[in-house]
């Protein structure tokens, strides 16, 4: 990515309207890992081996900047993690809607947040369905595999809750699927997605330029949310796994996902990017190309508002409350499986307690790729010696 937008970021710019958002994130990302940024020497520890490199510009769109945040995000979470089953959601709003999403991201993608938080958190405490405080970690994503728009939330959310003013824990998993049926979820999300959205149209909130121009006469909004209000949005429930490592893994990888991977991308030739993209028909995946001024259009369609928090938790993972709610939920679990352990022991029944070293192969990951080993002595770590200054000071335009 960094080669496309260092060869014709400034041709797309000249012949394109770009915000200056948009053109300083094009710089930027152009300059990363390049001298323009500057340079560090690392050191070994063992035999004083030196070596240089260019700085990262650790954006969250560039796509050769996310490793060590990714790895950070989920060495914090595993300690978080709670012995259970963890549903994965993936909430998706209707193509209808993508338009209103690019002219208003922030607004737009709040309500989404705020609609998909809510409609869990009501229907698990609702006792008629469950009675219990759950929690969830969301991740916005707003892509598909062709660059297009395809805005859909990744939720993961333990198969259980606190109750009991937190002195007991509920378990959801069911032989016959979640704890409440998909179309009571999916109908209720669409429901509170568009009271809000119609909020905050009456509010001035929402903007409809261009292509919607004619959404700003209200008798007109409220047909489309009316007509939307008429067909099935998809909310897909996965089944927990057995491995809550193995899922916040999984999950982590849309974390710090951006748009596209420099791994998917070949080299440009005759004027078009050429890209592998998974067909979801037949499970494979096949080439696709786009010319330049187009690939680079799509890219810039997923950049998130300044500050706009992609990651958010909710339940008993917010984080006012995070860290006592973890520990309470902690121990009784522990004491459960401690007694279910018991009373298997005591039936005669045959009880292996599995040992996952996902986490320990995350820790040693992170270990490396925040130390690398010496490429002289083999032994040692290569640790931070101290910045270099850059050629050019940068400025973003």
């Amino acid at each position: 990515m960094r080669e496309i937008l260092s060869e014709h970021g400034e041709g797309y710019i000249s012949k394109h309207k770009a915000t200056a958002r948009e053109k300083g994130l094009m710089r930027l990302l152009a300059m990363c890992s390049t001298h323009f940024l500057g340079s560090h020497a690392t050191c070994c520890d063992k035999c004083g081996h030196t070596e240089a490199a260019y700085n990262p510009c650790r954006n969250r769109h560039c796509p050769n900047c996310q490793q060590k945040d990714n790895l950070e995000w989920i060495s914090k979470r595993m300690k978080e993690l709670l012995p259970v089953g963890y549903y994965h959601l993936v909430f998706t709003l209707p193509h209808q809607l993508n338009q209103f999403c690019l002219q208003n991201k922030k607004t737009m993608y709040g309500i989404l947040f705020k609609s998909v938080s809510q409609t869990i958190m009501e229907l698990a405490a609702d006792t008629k369905h469950a009675g219990a405080q759950t929690g969830l970690i969301c991740v916005l994503h707003t892509w598909g595999q062709c660059l297009t728009d395809h805005i859909h939330l990744h939720c993961l959310m333990p198969a259980g809750g606190l109750t009991n003013n937190n002195q007991d824990w509920l378990h959801f998993d069911k032989k016959d699927g979640f704890f409440v049926y998909y179309k009571v979820i999916s109908r209720r999300f669409r429901k509170k997605f568009l009271t809000m959205m119609e909020a905050a149209f009456l509010k001035g909130e929402i903007t409809c330029n261009g292509n919607l121009t004619k959404y700003k006469s209200k008798n007109v909004f409220m047909a489309l949310t009316k007509n939307l209000s008429g067909i099935e949005w998809v909310a897909n429930i996965q089944p927990p796994m057995g491995n809550p490592e193995k899922i916040l893994e999984y999950l982590s990888r849309y974390v710090f996902r951006v748009a596209i991977s420099d791994n998917r991308i070949s080299p440009v030739k005759n004027g078009r990017v050429n890209f592998m993209m998974k067909d979801y028909r037949t499970g494979l995946f096949r080439p696709m190309g786009l010319d330049i001024d187009e690939f680079i259009h799509r890219f810039l369609l997923h950049i998130l508002p300044e500050r706009f928090l992609k990651v958010r938790h909710y339940g008993i993972f917010s984080n006012r409350y995070r860290k006592e709610n973890i520990k309470k939920a902690k121990e009784i679990l522990t004491m459960q499986n401690e007694t279910a352990y018991q009373e298997a022991l005591e039936d005669g029944g045959t009880v292996w307690r599995k040992q996952d070293t996902v986490w320990d192969e995350i820790k040693e990951l992170i270990d490396s790729f925040k130390f690398p080993n010496c490429p002289c002595c083999k032994k040692g770590r290569m640790k931070f010696a101290g910045y270099i200054q850059p050629a050019i000071p940068f400025n973003p335009g």
